[in-house]
């Protein structure tokens, strides 16, 4: 079981970017591997963001209360093998 014990939180309107490389949790929360950060999300965010690992991200927080996250892909897995 992999364990980490020091991870960012994103501020309001911070964002990370950069390749989605593991997923695990710890303490009760999501901890995501991006490049090397590991960013601390909520356990509600794996399901979306399990296929994505291998792909360029970025994830933004927000005041949003329907939406405190927004993630979105930079370049498709697709689009790399092609350049």
């Amino acid at each position: 079981m992999t364990t980490f014990k020091e991870f960012r939180r994103l501020a309001l309107y911070e964002e990370c970017a950069g390749s989605l490389k593991e997923l695990f949790e710890q303490d009760g929360s999501l901890i995501a591997l991006i490049g090397k950060i590991h960013l601390a999300l909520p356990l509600d965010m794996e399901q979306s963001l399990r296929p994505l690992i291998g792909q360029s991200l970025s994830i933004l927080r927000t005041d949003l209360p329907e939406k405190p996250y927004l993630c979105r892909v930079l370049i498709q897995e697709s689009e790399l093998s092609r350049q």
